[in-house]
């Protein structure tokens, strides 16, 4: 019975630790899906080697075309969905 709960309490903070890295393979999945079709090869290899979260990405793409066509400029908005 103790062996069965240790297992078990080990599992349990094995998956307590895993959790937030999971969840940031899924978001980043998530905005490379969302991004794919807007995004040059420039900007795949800039996301492929960018440390920071999948959202602040989205919202750096975002920022750099505001600062290019100006702010409320159509052509962003398709970067803005990327990191709601």
């Amino acid at each position: 019975m103790t062996r069965v709960l240790s297992i078990a309490v080990i599992v349990a903070i094995g998956v307590m630790f895993a959790m937030p890295f999971a969840r940031e393979a899924y978001r980043r999945y998530q905005v490379s899906q969302r991004l794919d079709s807007v995004m040059d090869d420039r900007d795949r290899q800039a996301f492929s080697q960018w440390n920071g979260d999948a959202a602040s990405f989205g919202r750096s793409l975002y920022e750099r075309c505001v600062r290019e066509q100006g702010q409320g400029a159509s052509p962003c908005e398709r970067y803005r969905f990327a990191f709601q």
